[in-house]
This record gives structure tokens, sequence and C-alpha cells, in this order.
């Protein structure tokens, strides 16, 4: 009888051990991903009548100012490729438009400021928030180890549009001027830039090609990794900016349209696009 006592308070002794041990802890999930560095941001400004042709239908033609307009601050690594797609760290995007709209409900200047400096030409954008948003979760989101919050990301926007609300004046000055006949060269549009941006920095340039000829689409014009001071487009080959081309046989007499309308239709280079990243295939695209 004593031995059963005996077993029975063993057992009794490790159940309590077993049912006090602590339970096991499962392992912390992995860090997320850093972010990506970046160089430059590339502020990029579009010209409405040729980025109305890419096929993205346009508000009506009275609607949208005679003017470039900024299209995105787009960080770009050293090589000038741009760094984008940064979803997956830590840094918050947002789900939907009215998720973003909820987020800048706190601040009602900076959504006026947005709906005057940085507005889509879209017409499907017309309310403006799909247009930021999808700004923000491809390119700003990039930019969040140097610009953070996302307000911030937002009021550099508004910023660098309202000093460069009247880009076309400054091209203006170097005698570059919206036409349908008139053809201008890689050099002059940058010597009229740079009378603005310092005459030591230098610009992309991308285009679309089309029945017409070759029509200026968006100037990159790029400031440093805050977006407060103007800053070189790195010059890369495989960016082909203007200076990379002027290094080519043909490149610095390339001539290329500012056009004054949208009625002509447009012809992309598809097989280049095969092989170049954003900004990098409409500049092939341009000068092949």
């Amino acid at each position: 009888m004593k031995f059963f006592l005996i077993i029975f308070l063993i057992v009794c002794c490790v159940c309590h051990q077993v049912d006090s041990a602590p339970p096991r802890r499962s392992p912390p999930p992995p860090p997320p991903p850093p972010l990506p560095s970046y160089t430059v941001i590339q502020m990029v400004m579009s010209w409405p009548p040729t980025y109305c042709k890419t096929g993205n239908p346009c508000k009506a033609w009275s609607e949208i100012r005679k003017n470039f307009g900024l299209h995105g601050l787009w960080p770009a690594d050293a090589n000038g490729n741009s760094v984008i797609d940064c979803r997956g760290t830590s840094i918050p995007t947002f789900s939907s438009p009215d998720a973003l709209k909820s987020y800048l409900s706190r601040t009602p200047k900076l959504v006026t400021d947005l709906s005057t400096y940085w507005p889509s030409i879209i017409q499907s954008e017309r309310a403006g928030y799909p247009f930021w948003q999808g700004q923000w979760n491809k390119h700003g989101v990039c930019s969040y180890s140097k610009i953070n919050p996302p307000t911030a990301y937002f009021e550099k926007a508004v910023t660098q549009s309202k000093n460069h609300y009247d880009l076309l004046a400054v091209l203006a000055g170097g005698n570059v001027l919206p036409s349908d006949t008139e053809l201008y060269t890689l050099t002059q549009i940058e010597s009229a830039l740079q009378k603005k941006i310092g005459t030591t920095n230098h610009v992309y340039i991308s285009c679309l090609k089309d029945q017409q000829g070759i029509l200026l689409r968006e100037i990159y014009i790029c400031l440093d990794d805050r977006a407060r001071a103007y800053a070189s487009c790195p010059d890369n080959p495989d960016t082909l900016g203007v200076v990379g081309l002027q290094s080519h046989k043909d490149g610095s007499k390339s001539r290329l349209f500012l056009p004054t309308s949208t009625h002509s239709s447009f012809l992309l280079c598809y097989g280049l696009w095969t092989r170049c990243y954003g900004a990098v295939c409409l500049l092939c695209c341009c000068f092949r």
C-alpha cells in the first residue's frame, strides 16, 4: 500500500511540474526588409499636350492648365534609376483613396494646396486622392527614410510645384516655346532650364513619337535626397540623359517638338519598352 502511495505522489508531482511549465513562445516574426537607398529625388514635370496621348483619357482640355504640371517626386539611385514599390516594409501605405482621404482630413490646408498645385489631369483621377495614393504607394514610400511622415512628402510636392509653377516661362527665356512647327535640340531645352536650376545641373528629357514627330513629354529635374535643393541628374549611359546623348553621334542633333495641342495620334516604340524602364525607355524611344 505504501508502495502505491509513493508512486501516486511521484506521478502527481510530475504532472504538476508539467502543468506549471511556461508555454513555449513562438519565434518573433522576421524584421521587415530595409528600405532601398536613393541618391536624388526626380521632380517629374509633364507637358499635358503630349502626356494626354499616352492612352489615359484626360480631362477636357479647357480644364487643364496650359503649363507643365508636377507628375511626381520620384526617388532614384546613383545611376538615375527610379526606386519604386517599397511596400512590404514597415512604412505605411494607403489601401484605398478613401484611406488617404481620411489621413489627410487632419490637414485641410494641405488638401487645398494639393488640389491647386498637384492635380491629376487624368479624368478617372479627378478627385485627386486616387492619384496621390498611387504616387505615395509607388514612390513616396521609398523616400520615407529621409522624408517623413507622409504629410511631409505631400508638402514637398506642393512646395516644389509652387517653385516651378510656370516652367513654360523658364523655357521661353531660352526661346523654347510651344509650337507644332518649331523643332528644338536637347541642348536648347537644357540650357533654358539651367538658367533656373544652375549651369552645372543636368536634366532628363522623356518623349513620345507619333506621326507629327518626336514630342517632349516630361522633364526630369533632380533635387537632393530631401527634395530641398537642385542636384544634377546622374550621367549614366543606361539612363540616356541629355548629357549622355550628346556623347552619341546624333545625340546633340536630335530635335523635338513642344506641341501646342493633343490633335495627333501617338505611336509608342513598344519594342524598346521591353528593354527599358520608366523614363529610360522613353528616352531610348525618342532618340533611336
